[in-house]
C-alpha cells in the first residue's frame, strides 16, 4: 500500500490539525506585557493566561533592571493586561496608558491567523470528500 497514493486521510488529518490550531488561537485568552513610555505602548509581549493571574497590574521599576547599563536612570512603566479573548473588547484595562493599543496589538494578528486557519480547515474537510477514498484506490491497484 502506497501512502502518497492515498490523499484523504493526510488532507483530512491536516484539516483537523489547522482547525485546531484556529481554535487555539481564538478562545485562548492572552494576557499583554508591555512597556509605556509618554503613554504609547512599546515592546509589547505575549503571555497565556492559565498559570497566571489575570489581574490587571501596573508597576513602576528602574530603568537599568533590564538593561544591565547602569548609566541609564529613571523610571520604566511595566504594564501586565488581561486582554480576553480574540472577540472580547479591551475596555477591561481602559485606565491603564495605551492599553487598547497594546491589545490591538496582541489581538489583531491572531484574529487573522484564526480566521484564515479556519477557513483552510474547513476547505480541506470539504475536498476530501471529492479526492479519492482508500477503496477506490484499492480497486485501481
Amino acid at each position: 500500500m502506497n501512502l502518497r497514493r492515498l490523499p484523504r486521510p493526510w488532507v483530512r488529518l491536516a484539516s483537523v490539525v489547522a482547525l485546531g490550531f484556529a481554535l487555539w488561537l481564538l478562545l485562548v485568552p492572552r494576557i499583554a506585557l508591555y512597556y509605556v513610555d509618554d503613554g504609547v505602548p512599546y515592546d509589547v509581549d505575549v503571555k497565556y493566561a492559565w498559570g497566571r493571574g489575570t489581574s490587571d497590574q501596573m508597576m513602576l521599576l528602574p530603568a537599568d533592571l533590564f538593561s544591565g547599563d547602569p548609566t541609564v536612570g529613571g523610571l520604566v512603566t511595566s504594564v501586565r493586561l488581561n486582554c480576553g479573548f480574540v472577540f472580547t473588547s479591551a475596555d477591561n484595562g481602559s485606565g491603564f496608558p495605551g492599553s487598547a493599543a497594546a491589545c490591538s496589538a496582541v489581538e489583531t494578528p491572531r484574529l487573522i491567523g484564526g480566521i484564515g486557519l479556519g477557513v483552510l480547515g474547513i476547505a480541506g474537510l470539504v475536498v476530501v470528500s471529492r479526492l479519492p477514498s482508500t477503496r477506490d484506490a484499492g480497486e485501481r491497484g
